[in-house]
């Protein structure tokens, strides 16, 4: 069973019900520049997908990961919502308009670059005019929720970090590696994807990857 324009629908409206109700973890830090980035859903070829880019090599923090598109909070934004979808239309093109809004997901801070981050899920139509900015964007993709959701998907391994070994937790899927900051945050929207399936008397859409 693909995912019809109906269920895409129904699911979407309990995501959007379980990222309002659920309690989220919502981070007050004062010695964090605040922060937000948009995580596109959209649906591919009857299945859900999940939007990220690779960031340029040349940018101050995080350069050359798999990132979602966002950014610093400016004082001209309304809120969080509003600087996620300017980052996203800055970096990939994705007009405001073009964006339905679900709901956020938690806040995490990164320790070395010292954002706080608050991720905004939406959902984009597909197919799309991406214009990624040279600048700030190497490349935009797409990941089925079905091959992160695998149960093969997430591995953790050893990485050096100046002659230290850290345990880091990851997907790498689609020939990319997703960990750091977007790695927690495709964990947790996992998990409230998951969440809002249980909520929900009918069976998951095939191509979500939650049945």
């Amino acid at each position: 069973m693909s995912l019809s324009d109906r269920m895409a629908s129904d699911f979407l409206a309990a995501l959007a019900r379980e990222l309002t109700a659920r309690s989220r973890v919502a981070l007050v830090l004062c010695d964090r520049t605040a922060a937000a980035v948009l995580v596109p859903l959209l649906r591919v070829d009857g299945e859900l997908h999940v939007l990220f880019t690779r960031r340029a090599t040349t940018l101050r923090h995080h350069q050359g990961q798999v990132a979602f598109p966002g950014g610093t909070w400016h004082a001209g934004d309304a809120d969080v919502e509003a600087t996620a979808l300017r980052e996203a239309e800055e970096e990939i093109g994705l007009r405001p308009t073009d964006v339905q809004l679900l709901g956020r997901l938690d806040d995490i801070e990164t320790v070395a670059s010292g954002f706080r981050i608050t991720p905004v899920v939406g959902f984009a139509p597909h197919p799309y005019q991406w214009r990624p900015c040279a600048r700030e964007v190497a490349t935009i993709f797409t990941v089925p929720v079905t091959d992160l959701a695998a149960p093969d998907a997430e591995r953790e391994e050893l990485w050096d970090f100046d002659g230290r070994q850290i345990p880091i937790r990851l997907f790498p899927v689609a020939g990319h590696v997703i960990w750091g900051a977007t790695h927690r945050i495709t964990r947790n929207l996992l998990d409230v994807l998951a969440q809002a399936h249980r909520r929900t008397a009918t069976p998951a859409p095939a191509g979500t990857g939650l049945g």
